[in-house]
């Protein structure tokens, strides 16, 4: 006996509108990835980034069921007429134009891209299958005919997509050649000098461009050397710290759009004549469907419905086109054909808003590991649940970050450390993480002890003295506060990094470090007769109490990462050494832009990659500032 566990009425109505319903679910999702697609490069936040992804491969997953429910058509017979049945059929080409069409996003993550030969055999699989659906349910009528120039968008709009993923990684591998250099050296500064005058800031985007072109920072195998001395105009070394990191953003922006995108195809000649065809076969068709059916929609409901999903597919199409010359991509091809008709004229319109356009969060994390030691006890809803998952800790973590906004008295202090830095190591890789900032305030040999040890751990103990020295200097020298609040900024970024990023950090030790100085921190905060309530307390006893030693049994509990490793004392000794210098502050911020760029440029490739698209952050523009000026053929000392 079958045993059915969905309602008769339900399963009637399913068999009639169900593939309709899902068309209409696919062109909503389609929606949602062409406005949210690429925001997410300048919008942080967990919200976001789960509408994104849960989108993303919800389209994937329809687009299979959709053809599942497709190849259930039964063969037309051409004496036949079905009209319910060609319109079913008609889907099966409007599929591959709903799943190639946004812009906006190819891939969610990094990954993605290294699929673009499975993607190419999907690609080739599902064709066939349309192709199946199209030919089995031809009959020779005007509606079957329509088929065709849907199949030609629908195959350009997938096509673009696999294209896109095989292009973005590319193998290809090479350095720049001397030709390549002589033509540079001969052109670009003629488009740099013949620029409009009226247009500020729009040579940021060019130089930009070029930077990135050169660089190619999201390909580990690209033999890139820095081209400073060959190419003079390669160089920000002049430019305005809020100009600078307008470039990097810029660079990064064309990153982003290389990975996840479809915008490096879009702006080339093939791409410009696919769209042309794409979109004018897909009016063709929705001009042809509306005539055929101009006097019998009122008869055949569905064809209404029909009708609808093209035009929004149109819609949709021409929203994007209509999109395309507001691009950092588009401005570049532009002023690189700034002596055809129209252009200046579009370049004044269009080189303003491009300047002003936002291209990544411009926000600084924030996390402060005294303040989640004092806060994390608070129990979380499902609590055992989220502990036996073993995700309460993240979540903890989590709700005790912040995000402030990257100040520009930050950026000229990041500029002008980052310029003493270079001066220090020429062209080498990036090895020292304190030390030349020690050494120019000749505080090295004091202090180079904190500096020497694992890199977690001269993390966590330059976070807690700087901390310390902050509440015991922010209410007495109110006079130099912008400087201790950038100091204070950039240890609780790198506390974020260390906390929540720790891939990024290049160390497999981060999360035991990590629980251990919260140990550390939970057992002298119970060791107090009151309960200590903010930062300011817990920093008071660390500047002012004797600590107290390890007992044997904390001693046995300890990992071989931890053992003989007396952080409080650590930080509590780096504190007083600090307090005791005039000069504290400049040196904390120049230790601290130090080990910044040091584990920006030992991060792996793919973790900046993947930061770019979760709204950005300050480690990566160091990577790209860093790279430019990094042989990775110099010998090391």
């Amino acid at each position: 006996m079958h045993i059915s566990f969905i309602p008769g009425e339900l399963k009637d109505l399913w068999d009639l509108w169900g593939l309709e319903t899902l068309m209409l679910l696919s062109f909503a999702i389609q929606v949602i990835l062409m406005v949210y697609g690429s925001r997410r490069k300048d919008i942080p936040g967990m919200g976001i980034r789960l509408t994104v992804w849960f989108t993303y491969l919800l389209s994937a997953t329809l687009a299979k069921i959709i053809i599942g429910k497709l190849t259930e058509i039964p063969e037309s017979d051409p004496n036949e007429r079905n009209i319910r049945r060609e319109l079913k059929a008609l889907f099966a080409p409007l599929l591959l134009v709903q799943i190639g069409n946004p812009d906006a996003i190819t891939a969610y993550s990094i990954e993605d891209n290294r699929l673009g030969l499975r993607q190419l055999l999907t690609l080739v699989l599902q064709v066939a299958v349309v192709i199946w659906i199209v030919v089995k349910s031809w009959t020779h009528s005007q509606l079957s005919y329509l088929y065709l120039p849907l199949l030609v968008s629908g195959l350009i709009k997938y096509g673009e997509v696999v294209w896109t993923l095989k292009s973005a990684l590319s193998k290809t591998s090479g350095i720049i050649t001397v030709q390549e250099i002589d033509d540079q050296e001969a052109n670009m500064p003629a488009l740099f000098r013949f620029l409009p005058d009226d247009i500020p800031n729009i040579e940021l985007i060019l130089k930009a461009y070029y930077r990135f072109s050169s660089l190619k920072p999201h390909r580990e195998n690209w033999l890139y050397q820095p081209l400073y001395d060959s190419l003079p105009w390669m160089s920000i070394d002049e430019y305005a710290p809020e100009d600078i990191f307008h470039i990097t953003d810029a660079e990064l922006s064309f990153m982003y759009d290389v990975l996840y995108t479809k915008a490096p195809i879009i702006y080339t000649k093939a791409g410009f004549i696919l769209r042309v065809v794409s979109f004018s076969h897909l009016v063709m068709t929705l001009c042809g469907f509306s005539l055929l059916f101009r006097q019998d929609f009122y008869r055949h409901p569905k064809a209404c419905l029909t009708v609808g999903v093209l035009g929004g597919a149109v819609l949709l199409e021409a929203y994007q086109i209509a999109q395309l010359p507001f691009s950092d991509w588009a401005i570049v091809q532009m002023i690189k054909h700034q002596h055809l008709p129209f252009m200046i004229p579009c370049l004044r319109i269009l080189g303003q808003r491009a300047t002003d356009r936002k291209r990544w969060s411009n926000t600084l994390a924030q996390f402060n590991m005294i303040s989640f030691c004092i806060h994390h006890d608070k129990p979380l809803k499902c609590g055992r649940i989220l502990k036996f998952r073993g995700i309460d800790m993240m979540l903890k973590k989590n709700k005790c970050r912040r995000r402030v906004p990257f100040p520009k008295e930050l950026k000229v202090l990041m500029v002008e450390e980052m310029k003493d830095i270079d001066r220090d190591r020429g062209l080498k890789s990036f090895n020292h993480r304190g030390d030349w900032s020690l050494g120019r305030y000749d505080c090295l040999n004091d202090l180079k002890w904190s500096v020497k040890r694992d890199f977690d751990k001269s993390i966590t103990i330059w976070h807690i003295a700087t901390d310390t020295c902050y509440y015991s200097d922010s209410e007495i020298n109110a006079g130099n506060y912008t400087e201790i609040q950038m100091a204070k900024s950039l240890s609780d970024y790198m506390m974020y990094l260390l906390a929540l990023r720790p891939h990024m950090l290049s160390m497999t030790t981060t999360n035991i470090i990590f629980r251990h100085a919260c140990d550390k921190l939970n057992s002298l905060l119970l060791q107090q007769e009151q309960s200590v309530k903010d930062e300011k307390e817990v920093c008071r006893i660390l500047r002012m109490e004797r600590l107290p030693h390890y007992s044997n049994s904390e001693r046995r509990s300890e990992t071989v990462v931890t053992s003989k490793w007396h952080i409080l004392r650590d930080a509590q000794r780096l504190a007083r050494n600090l307090m005791a210098r005039e000069n504290r502050w400049k040196i904390m911020c120049s230790v601290w832009v130090e080990m910044l760029c040091y584990a920006a440029a030992n991060c792996n490739v793919d973790y900046h990659s993947e930061q770019i698209r979760r709204g950005g952050g300050l480690i990566t523009h160091v990577w790209i500032l860093l790279a430019h000026k990094t042989d990775k053929y110099h010998i090391s000392d």
